[in-house]
């Protein structure tokens, strides 16, 4: 048996399916470390069926299945073949018949596992006992897991026995071993429980006897309980028809009233609904009046504010016009002065004009010094005007900004004020309808817990109703079972009291024993201890039991004798023979007490002879010798012929069949039927006695079933009553659950009222809110601008007044320089010169006086349109002062028209309010007429109820029509309660009459069987159990001489080995006894070359590992197994030892199939194909085949 394949599929690494072939030889399997070598190794392990998770390197066994990668989402299953070839080596015995058997394990998500050998489901025993006693395994020797080398080192001795008992081939013994220790210690369970229950049943059979009994007469009684029930049933007969009449005159007269109520009500409920339309209508009209009021009431505050935002430009516009009228006058004065100074140069330059030409150099000088301050006089100029300008235009910006922040601030604090009290009014309704939540929320949880209430009480009603069906219908049910217990009764009654009569008028018996009989009641009248009269004379069918299959045998065998009397008294006998003799009333005959006759000498048996007639009739001791005399010699036999072949050797025997045919002991043969008075008196008498047990019986259950009747019957009018009792308080809380429901209706059209009121307040506020932080935000933008204005015009200022400074010092600089010029001029003789300068200086003035108007011209017209934007706003401010008075007036009529619709919504409110009302009154009212109604009904339908009940309860007790016998107790005067309790004291009295009990024969016979049978059982455990014993002595023999067997062989083969592996040294296994162990371990001795021979726990890693190796290879040429597997083993070995390891592997894999798993490029060498396992994706193992044999 060689692996000639594995495939797996979703196994651990291996998502996809992975098939690897092993040739015979030596295989290798590479591959860093990671990539999944050792779950193919893992893969052999679990598919030959290893448990254990641990084992296999997880937690829990759904560890094996793919769990993902990336780029990969879990498998839900995995599944492992492992294919094994029939090389013509050991197999498995089963499968001899096959070339190879493929074993296949697979495992759901969900934990659930199966098994198949090829291809058929398997259990995991079958596929366990594949390998079992083959060391082929996953626990055997033949698989060496990472670790494992080190495991047998360290492993306790007795944990090193496995590997020497799987190369013995015991581990099928052990587990038969095992079997039978369970089936043994589930063997003396079983006996225990037996003893138990034998030992019960014989305190059983000791504790029964026989019991007779006979019954009271209670007839008396029973007429007695018949007469009181009729007379009370009549009188409560009579009471439920005059109640239910007085209901059906309530229920009359209330539905009556019920039509002319609801026809009230209809009409009140079709004003509510119109009035609530009103009221609807109403609010809508309110609520539209409302919002336009609002609407209004914004718009003349929106009106307000535009108001005072005209005002503010109307003013700002004022004081620009103020300050532009001082500018002008200031220009205006300057423009004069210049203006004298162009006519003062235009006269010096008419003065001038002859004598300019002749200026002198020094003039010339002067006058370009004169000419520099002139133009630094006109650029001062110029620039002061500018800055002029800019600060008259700055000036009038932080005015108008002034006069915005003003007014803006002014808004933000009627915004601030308005949203304050908005938010009041908010704060006041946000309470209100906090008030109606809490007060919808109380009437809602009223609500929820009245039809809570409401539901319970309706299921209660539906449930009492249910159970009185039920309970009705079980009524009835039991009735009718009292009446089948009462026909089967009477009949079997009937019959009984027949066969009584014939029995005790001894019907069928001769005249002179019928006399006898009759003769010693009034003869003798002794009583015994028991109470019974003593009878001196018994008929002899009187007094033995005869079973049912010998009656016609026994009365063909006794014939007449049958009706002999026996006694106990011969004078009692003698004294009968005289009365027959004297009165002439017959004949009979007597057998006394100690008549008899020996047995015969020889007993018939064998073939045809069925039984001694004797042995099976039974009787009392009393009668036991009469009786036995009188069978004694009487054989029953199976046929006739039988009789006529058994005579001969027993002469003097009687044999009779079970038909009735006799061979008497004088050899005379009677057959044929037999007929007459003796032919029925033992059928007779088993007959009466079947028919007093069927009468007990069905007494019995007619007890039974009537006590049963009375207990559904009291259990059935309790329920009226609790259905009664519900049915009225759910009317009342159907009331209840409809005020409430009236209540929150209201509650909610209030708390919805309010809800929109809140709403249209909230949107108020929060609208006057936005509009004061809008406002606020742009009033703190006004007043950065305005600060930055400031400052800018404090600059301008400052700059104005330094020019100012500048240009007077220049201008009385120049006018120095000026009568220098004047006096150098005067001087020189050119007056040409004096004449151009004087010319220059009129230009300039002329100039400045031209720029000068064109500023006093355009500050005009800035004063024009400031007039014109002052008038026109100035127009618009008498627009919107109009429109706020019209504004104001709108607001106000609707302010009027909104108190209007809301007087007239309250009225109409109050008035629905007074409908609904009286809605709920009539509703009431038409609820307490139901409720009369029902009530009033439910007693009529209780009264009928009670009156068949009644009815029903004497029809079924009695056999009478209770309506048709009411009048036969009419004018019967008696205490009803002293009734009552006389006729519950005669029921006790009844109830404690016992009946007859026949039945402790059958339970003794029944008991007998049982107790002899477990007794069989028990002595069949019990030899079952010394079976096991000897079954598990003889496989501890087998097992423990083929281990010592083995094991000295795998020392001998240990003590060879290991000098190979380690180049010298020497080592052994020695037999470890504990005495707290049954078996024996295995201790390993090892003397590693030029060391002390010690325990292999002190030797290093490497050491181990050889000694370990060692002991594995000299199993295997001990039992060479199939294959072997090898993970990693030559890890801890160096390059040395992997060679001498390797040598030992090549010598291996002549015997036996070689899958090694190595990282070892020396071990790799020796290997004819290599596997390598890869994870060219992360997280999943591929495979990849070298042939070296085809390389090489």
């Amino acid at each position: 048996m060689r692996i000639k394949k594995l495939e797996l599929v979703g196994f651990k690494s291996f998502k996809d399916r992975t098939v690897i072939q092993f040739d015979a030889g030596i295989t290798g399997i590479v591959g860093p470390n990671g990539c999944g070598k050792s779950n193919i190794v893992d893969a052999l392990l679990w598919v030959m069926g290893e448990m254990s998770a641990k084992e296999l390197r997880g937690s829990a066994m759904t560890d094996v299945i793919f769990a993902g990668a990336e780029g990969y989402a879990p498998l839900g299953m995995c599944e492992v073949s492992l294919t094994l070839e029939n090389d013509g080596g050991p197999f498995p015995a089963r499968y001899l018949k096959h070339s190879e058997i493929m074993l296949t394990r697979r495992l759901h998500r969900n934990g659930e596992g199966e098994y198949f050998i090829n291809k058929e489901p398997a259990r995991l025993k079958d596929v366990q006992e594949v390998f079992m006693d083959t060391g082929a395994g996953s626990k055997g020797f033949s698989i060496i897991q990472q670790g494992m080398i080190g495991k047998i080192i360290t492993a306790k001795p007795e944990d090193r026995r496995h590997l020497i008992e799987e190369a013995a081939g015991i581990t099928k013994f052990k587990a038969r071993k095992k079997e039978s220790q369970r089936k043994l210690q589930s063997t003396d369970q079983n006996l225990v429980r037996l003893q138990d229950i034998v030992g019960e049943l014989k305190r059983q059979i000791d504790s029964l006897q026989r019991q007779a009994q006979r019954a009271e007469r209670y007839r008396n009684l029973k007429n007695q309980v018949e007469d009181l029930d009729l007379w009370l049933s009549s009188r409560q007969f009579v009471d439920l028809r005059a109640a239910a009449d007085e209901a059906q005159a309530i229920f009359n007269e209330a539905q009556s009233m019920e039509v002319e109520g609801e026809a009230n009500l209809a009409q009140l409920q079709s004003d509510l609904e119109t009035m609530r339309l009103q009221l609807l209508e109403k609010e809508k009209s309110a609520e539209v009046l409302q919002q336009n009021f609002y609407e209004k009431q914004s718009g003349a505050q929106k009106a307000e504010m535009a108001i005072q935002e005209l005002r503010f430009e109307i003013e700002q516009a004022r004081r620009n016009e103020v300050m532009t009228g001082n500018l002008l006058q200031e220009q205006q004065a300057r423009l004069e002065l210049l203006k004298r100074d162009q006519a003062q140069f235009q006269a010096q330059v008419e003065e001038l004009r002859g004598e300019s030409e002749g200026s002198s150099s020094l003039y010339a000088e002067k006058n370009q010094i004169f000419q520099s301050a002139q133009a630094r006089i006109s650029e001062v100029d110029e620039e002061l005007t500018a800055k002029r300008r800019d600060l008259f235009a700055m000036g009038q910006s932080v005015s108008s900004l002034e006069a915005r922040a003003q007014s803006m601030s002014s808004q933000v604090d009627d915004l601030r004020e308005r949203a304050a009290n908005e938010q009041a009014v908010l704060t006041e309704l946000r309470e209100k309808k906090h008030e109606f939540e809490e007060r919808r929320n109380r009437v809602f949880k009223d609500l929820e817990k009245e039809r809570q209430l409401h539901l319970d009480l309706a299921s209660d009603v539906d449930s009492f109703e249910a159970n009185r069906r039920v309970l009705g219908e079980a009524a009835t049910q039991k009735r009718q079972e009292v009446d089948a217990f009462k026909d089967q009764l009477n009949e079997v009654t009937s019959l009984l009291y027949g066969l009584e009569n014939l029995h005790n008028n001894f019907e069928g018996f001769e005249e002179g024993v019928k006399n006898v009989m009759l003769w010693q009641k009034t003869k003798w009248t002794e009583v015994s201890a028991d109470g019974s009269v003593v009878e001196h004379f018994r008929p002899v069918s009187e007094v033995v039991e005869v079973p049912s299959d010998y009656e016609v045998a026994m009365e063909a065998a006794l014939g007449s004798r049958l009706q002999m009397l026996l006694s106990t008294d011969s004078g009692k006998a003698v004294e009968a023979v005289s009365y027959l003799k004297d009165s002439k009333a017959g004949r009979s005959s007597f057998l006394t007490e100690g008549a008899g006759r020996g047995g015969l000498a020889s007993v018939p048996a064998g073939e045809g002879v069925v039984a001694l007639l004797k042995d099976v009739v039974r009787s009392s001791d009393k009668y036991r010798d009469s009786v036995d005399y009188l069978l004694d010699g009487v054989a029953v036999v199976d046929s006739i012929r039988a009789a006529l072949a058994l005579r001969p050797e027993h002469p003097g025997w009687t044999f009779v069949t079970a038909d009735g045919d006799v061979l008497s002991a004088d050899g005379v043969l009677t057959g044929g039927a037999s007929e007459g008075a003796e032919s029925g008196v033992l059928k007779r008498r088993r007959e009466i006695k079947e028919l007093t047990d069927k009468k007990n019986e069905w007494a019995g259950k007619l007890a039974l079933a009537q006590a049963s009747l009375r207990k559904t019957e009291e259990q059935l009018e309790n329920v009226v009553n609790d259905f009664e009792g519900a049915q009225k308080r759910r009317i009342e809380q159907e009331i209840k659950v409809a005020g409430l429901k009236k209540d929150l209706e209201r509650a909610e059209h209030e708390l919805g009222n309010a809800q929109n009121a809140v709403e249209r307040q909230e949107r108020e506020a929060r609208r006057l809110e936005e509009q004061a932080n809008a406002q606020d935000e742009r009033l703190t933008e006004l007043n950065a601008s305005l600060e930055e204005n400031r400052l800018k015009k404090a600059e301008l200022e400052s700059e104005v007044e330094r020019l100012n400074e500048e240009l007077v010092s220049t201008r009385l600089g120049f006018e120095g320089l000026q009568n220098e010029v004047t006096e150098l001029q005067v001087k020189s003789a050119s007056k040409s010169s004096e004449y151009q300068g004087v010319q220059r200086q009129l230009d300039m003035v002329t100039r400045q006086v031209n720029e000068l108007e064109g500023q006093l011209s355009r500050m005009s017209e800035e004063s024009e349109q400031n007039s014109a934007k002052m008038t026109e706003s100035q127009l618009a401010l008498e627009e919107r002062k109009i429109e706020f008075e019209r504004l104001l007036d709108e607001v106000e009529q609707l302010r009027q028209q909104v108190a209007l619709a809301k007087d007239e919504y309250e009225r109409l409110a109050a008035t629905v309010r007074e409908m609904e009302e009286s809605a709920l009154n009539s509703q009431r009212a038409r609820n307490e007429r139901q409720s009369r109604m029902n009530e009033a009904n439910l007693k009529l339908e209780q009264a009928k109820l009670k009156e068949q009940y009644l009815v029903d309860q004497i029809r079924e007790r009695y056999m009478l029509l209770l309506p048709e016998i009411i009048t036969k107790y009419e004018g019967r005067e008696e205490d009803p309660v002293a009734a009552e309790a006389q006729l519950k004291e005669l029921r006790e009295r009844l109830g404690k009459i016992g009946e007859v009990n026949l039945s402790a024969i059958e339970e003794y016979e029944e008991t007998a069987k049982r107790y002899e049978f477990l007794t069989q059982q028990h002595n069949d455990l019990t030899e079952a159990k010394e079976q096991l014993k000897r079954v598990i002595d003889r496989i501890n023999r087998i097992c423990s001489k083929r281990f010592k067997e083995t094991f000295d062989l795998v020392n001998e083969r240990f003590q060879r080995v290991f000098p190979v592996l380690f180049g010298g040294g020497e080592a052994r296994l020695e037999l470890h006894e504990d005495p707290e162990k049954q078996e024996m371990g295995i201790e390993i001795i090892a003397k590693p070359p030029g060391k002390k021979m010690q325990n292999v726990t002190l030797m290093s890693g490497g050491e181990k590992a050889l000694t370990a190796v060692s002991l594995v290879f000299a199993i295997f040429l001990v039992k060479p197994s199939p294959y072997c597997l090898l993970d990693e083993v030559d890890a801890p070995l160096d390059d040395a030892n992997v060679f001498r390891f390797n040598d030992l592997v090549r010598e291996m894999a002549k015997r036996s199939q070689i899958i090694c798993v190595t990282h070892n490029k020396h071990t790799m060498e020796v290997a004819g194909r290599l596997y390598g396992v890869t994870m060219q994706e992360r997280g999943v193992s591929t495979m990849v085949s070298v042939n070296l044999a085809d390389l090489r």
